[in-house]
């Protein structure tokens, strides 16, 4: 497995950021663990590996990674914002809005962590609150598809009309700057039909999650913009709005697809009629 730099843990190090740069995070994940099992000090590297397993879904294993990178560099902000979402995604919200706060009282202009906070205001139904510090998330810098999709969602909730509509315009149109330069990649058509879900277009919303649907892996964990999704969800999403279209044939046959897939799925119970909405 030798690198095109040599067989270093410096060069196994660079060759796992090019990886997870190209979204090859299998890859990615097999070149920092070899870095590591030559220098188990190289924290960047334990760094890296921590974001790719969150990025694949396994956030207990990026919070264990993160946090052994954090007890060598208690300082190393971007490290502790990572740990953060992490937490995030294993459901400690409590936890992980102190380490938000923690770091933007050290840094008010950090986008990443602000935004996290307000991803834990709306974690918790804090909906004004949420839709706050998405704006400021914007103010400051971060105004990319995680933050106007967030606030577009947080502003709805809020019944504040004058606010969510253009927000998720924007978030749209983001998205459709995404699949414009990488059409054949899921994630865009994904993250756009969930905007046009929360815009109750659940036509042109089905449409991208057929778009998205066609071009997923089976077995893949997606990651975009703090969202985490798999071609399960992308079916679900499709039955969701078959269903609010009142195409229940077709909504049924998504659940049962689901239900093949995962038995235990709540969205596919739902879809054929055997576990009520609310339940």
């Amino acid at each position: 497995m030798a690198t095109f730099g040599g067989d270093t843990p410096d060069s196994y190090y660079d060759e796992g950021l090019t990886a997870s740069m190209k979204g090859d995070l299998a890859q990615a994940v097999e070149y920092f663990e070899r870095c590591i099992r030559m220098d188990n000090k190289h924290a960047a590297a334990y760094h890296q590996l921590g974001k790719c397993y969150y990025r694949l879904g396994q956030p207990k294993k990026a919070v264990n990674l993160l946090a052994q990178v954090i007890a060598v560099k208690p300082k190393m902000i971007p490290a502790r914002v990572d740990l953060a979402w992490a937490k995030l995604a294993m459901g400690s919200t409590a936890e992980a809005q102190q380490l938000f706060s923690d770091i933007t009282l050290e840094k008010p202009d950090n986008a990443k962590a602000l935004l996290g906070l307000a991803q834990c205001a709306f974690d918790e139904g804090q909906w004004e609150s949420a839709m706050a510090q998405a704006q400021q998330t914007v103010l400051i810098g971060g105004a990319n598809f995680g933050a106007f999709y967030l606030l577009g969602r947080a502003a709805k909730l809020a019944d504040r009309a004058e606010v969510y509509p253009e927000a998720l315009k924007r978030a749209e149109a983001l998205m459709e700057k995404s699949i414009e330069s990488n059409p054949d990649a899921p994630e865009g058509y994904f993250l756009r039909g969930e905007v046009r879900f929360v815009q109750e277009d659940f036509s042109k919303a089905l449409d991208d999650y057929r778009a998205a649907e066609d071009r997923a892996e089976s077995a893949k964990h997606y990651s975009a913009y703090g969202e985490h999704f798999t071609r399960l969800d992308m079916i679900a999403k499709r039955g969701i709005c078959l269903q609010r279209l009142g195409k229940a044939e077709a909504a049924q046959e998504a659940g049962e697809k689901l239900l093949k897939a995962d038995p235990e799925n709540r969205i596919g119970r739902m879809l054929i009629g055997a576990e009520a909405p609310g339940e």
